[in-house]
């Protein structure tokens, strides 16, 4: 059950205030008469909530109290008051108090100003660590994360982001997008400058800037009127993604050029055996016109004879990537003829560059 402290300097009020609380299934955490005793029993105790006498006798009254235990604990305050004038309200106000309780209190209206107040301080518990994990999360992020106004002023911006741009979160918050586009630091699109983003949920694109590449993906965020008046916006460099792909593309190309034009046979196939691409070669050894099709798998072309050495061989390679293993196998020709193939069958299905079975040989 919740606790409560009592902090009242009148004895008669303090005992009333306690039997109601105790019927109303609370447990009473103390009960002090002055600010001193208060801030050590909220110390010692850890109440769940306080009730505050603003007119406390004493050098500290409710209200220099109700700050102090603001300050140092984050303990929800409940004003205890008989009457407050506009001054002793504005003071109060300052404090962050939870309620206000008129005395003489009634036990309902007690009561709902104390479920409401834990309820309140609940919540605000729980965002204050949800805030915290979200931030933890964004910042922990290498991408830059940021939000801003339809105008390009920061809203809030992640460390990563700050970073790029030489400052820190705090001295990006209100300042303007455009200025980090005027220092070549973002381009305008990422600024959100001019986006017709009327109706669209997200936006996606790749853009140069810089001499470096970036996945940027845009979140509109509508007002009443369906206009956007805020950017989620998300930016990732896949320069690395860009060069690898680049390579990979260039490697693919030498590599399908190396095949068509190699002199010995040279094959492509995928894991169960059948053609990625043939090269002329391959197609000259088994005596294939140009304009027939190759059979759907090396397998279709094997002998008899030498069909379960063939299976063998490409299963115990798949098990490794980048393993090798020596082959002799007997091709059957259209004409019924045989050729020999003799080289070697590899695994390159971890190589970026191939990622397939190669076969790759000579007639004998």
């Amino acid at each position: 059950m919740p606790s409560i402290l009592i902090v009242e300097d009148e004895g008669i009020v303090s005992d009333d205030i306690r039997e109601t609380l105790l019927s109303l299934g609370y447990s009473v955490a103390g009960a002090a008469r002055n600010g001193e005793a208060a801030l050590e029993l909220v110390a010692s105790a850890g109440p769940d909530l306080v009730l505050m006498d603003i007119h406390l006798a004493g050098t500290m009254d409710g209200i220099d109290t109700a700050g102090r235990i603001h300050a140092l604990h984050g303990t929800p305050v409940i004003y205890l008051t008989a009457y407050a004038d506009s001054d002793i309200l504005e003071r109060a106000k300052k404090t962050e108090p939870y309620g206000y309780v008129i005395k003489p209190y009634d036990e309902r209206g007690l009561h709902s100003a104390i479920e409401m107040a834990l309820y309140k301080h609940r919540m605000e518990h729980r965002l204050i660590e949800s805030e915290a994990t979200t931030r933890l999360m964004v910042n922990a992020s290498q991408d830059f994360l940021y939000l801003i106004r339809s105008d390009g002023t920061f809203l809030v911006a992640n460390e990563a982001l700050a970073e790029h741009c030489g400052t820190t979160q705090g001295e990006l918050g209100g300042t303007s997008a455009y200025e980090l586009v005027g220092k070549n630091l973002l381009s305008p699109k990422m600024a959100c400058w001019n986006l017709a983003v009327q109706g669209e949920r997200r936006l996606n694109f790749e853009e140069q800037h810089n001499r470096s590449w970036y996945d940027v993906t845009i979140c509109p965020v509508y007002d009443a009127r369906h206009a956007p008046e805020k950017y989620a916006v998300s930016i990732r460099n896949i320069t690395a993604k860009k060069q690898s792909d680049d390579l990979a593309k260039n490697n693919a190309e030498c590599f399908r050029l190396l095949i068509e034009d190699a002199s010995e046979v040279m094959v492509m196939l995928n894991p169960d055996g059948s053609f990625v691409q043939d090269s002329p070669s391959f197609r000259q050894a088994l005596l294939y016109p140009e304009d027939e099709n190759l059979k759907r798998t090396l397998f279709d072309h094997v002998s008899i004879s030498d069909y379960q050495q063939a299976k063998q061989v490409l299963s115990e390679i798949l098990i490794h990537p980048g393993m090798a293993k020596p082959i002799r196998l007997k091709f059957e020709r259209p004409d019924g003829t045989l050729c020999i193939i003799k080289g070697i069958m590899s695994n390159q299905s971890d190589n970026p560059f191939v990622g397939r079975i190669v076969l790759n040989g000579w007639v004998e």
